[in-house]
């Protein structure tokens, strides 16, 4: 069969690798701007968006009882989108953009107008927006078309089969990506869990709930001495004992005593 759950293999988007920060590959999702949706896929129902913001407080108590806070620590941001897929949908049918008609003419400099310096904005600007429109509608620049064009729908699969194949995939793949939500853009965003039920009344539509978790890399950073603050301060080792806390560094003749002490003596 060829709806076989490929449970034993690489995700499709392992060459992708976006769990280590390459940015190159990790897909944007803008509300009018594609992209859209989860990573260029829309759900054909959205029923329920939501997002969830924790922390996590100290406390620590003292003698008289009292509790007392010093920490704050943010945890992930998580949103949860819920839908519908359905292999039949009524939707408001669009144009087709069709491509302008290249200009036969060969031009002639000397017979080309003068622009003035505001024309020339608003034609780079009409340029600009050309090829906004021009990226919109190409989609092989989405995690969804980079799907469908490596594992393309088969003849007897269906459109709920390819949906759950799509998620899985970013499941298994690790994939990082942007979600749209009613209130903003998320960006590096994994999926935490994903859930899909057919209801008995119908086998042509599922239902499917997935909840994604922010993913927050640590980096390395230079600390440059003398730029230091808070407890930090009172931690910093001197520069010639690096490593020692508490010490100070030793003076030119305390060096020089240290070495002639040290120095291995003439027989």
């Amino acid at each position: 069969m060829n709806n076989i759950v490929p449970t034993d293999s690489a995700s499709v988007f392992a060459a992708l690798n976006t769990l280590v920060l390459n940015s190159a590959a990790l897909a944007i999702v803008r509300p009018d701007n594609p992209p859209p949706g989860i990573a260029g896929f829309v759900l054909d129902v959205v029923e329920d968006d939501g997002v969830e913001l924790e922390s996590d407080i100290t406390d620590h108590f003292l003698e008289d009882n009292t509790a007392v806070q010093d920490q704050i620590a943010l945890r992930p941001e998580v949103v949860t989108v819920t839908g519908q897929v359905a292999e039949v949908v009524r939707t408001i049918p669009r144009t087709k953009i069709e491509a302008p008609v290249p200009n036969p003419l060969p031009l002639i400099p000397e017979m080309l107008p003068v622009f003035t310096p505001g024309a020339e904005a608003q034609q780079q600007q009409a340029a600009e927006d050309a090829a906004d429109l021009k990226a919109s509608i190409t989609d092989d620049q989405t995690l969804y078309g980079y799907y469908t064009s490596r594992l393309p729908q088969q003849p007897n699969q269906t459109k709920q089969s390819v949906v759950f194949g799509y998620l899985y995939q970013l499941w298994k793949g690790r994939q990082l990506f942007s979600v749209e939500t009613p209130w903003g853009i998320f960006t590096n965003m994994a999926i935490l869990s994903m859930g899909a039920k057919q209801p008995a009344v119908s086998k042509s539509v599922s239902e499917f709930s997935v909840t994604f978790k922010k993913i927050r890399v640590a980096r390395s950073i230079t600390v440059v001495p003398g730029l230091l603050a808070g407890r930090s301060v009172f931690q910093q080792a001197g520069i010639s004992q690096n490593g020692t806390i508490g010490q100070l560094p030793l003076s030119s003749s305390q060096i020089s005593q240290y070495i002639a002490r040290t120095a291995p003596t003439s027989p």
